[in-house]
């Protein structure tokens, strides 16, 4: 089974069908309390220079978050932009893999097929991108090549 990041990150990426199926699906089976509304923050974004590799914040990115509990167990959905609906969702698949709710169990099999939709998605836009890719030649490496 996927650890909670990884399906925040899958949920997020499939373009949200998939998100806001699982949430009505356990919203309609439990009580989901509200703890903290979904709200804009602001977070630091940390990177880490190339040369010294010291970390440095490369500035402030809006997020939204929101923070419910679900059969006594916590949820938290975060994410960049401003996205009331998707925060509140994430939330509820947060608490209920948390929960150990037991309609998480058939989540497997869609989680994986749009894992692989993703994949195939990258990798299709990474040809686009190959495609486009210049060979900068310095004139001696031309000239070595056409004699």
């Amino acid at each position: 089974m996927f650890n909670s990041a990884q399906v925040t990150k899958i949920l997020i990426e499939s373009g949200g069908e998939l998100l806001a199926r699982f949430a009505s699906e356990i919203e309609r089976q439990y009580e989901v309390k509200v703890v903290r509304a979904p709200e804009r923050s602001l977070v630091m974004s940390q990177s880490r220079d190339s040369v010294s590799h010291q970390p440095f914040y490369l500035g402030e990115i809006l997020v939204t978050e929101c923070t419910l509990e679900l059969n006594h167990a916590y949820g938290y959905g975060i994410l960049m932009g401003e996205h009331d609906d998707k925060a509140y969702q994430l939330a509820i698949v947060d608490a209920a893999l948390r929960s150990q709710a037991p309609e998480t169990a058939a989540w497997e099999r869609p989680l994986r097929e749009a894992e692989q939709a993703i994949a195939e998605r990258r990798r299709t836009e990474q040809r686009r991108v190959s495609r486009t890719k210049v060979n900068f030649d310095t004139m001696g490496e031309y000239n070595e090549r056409n004699r």
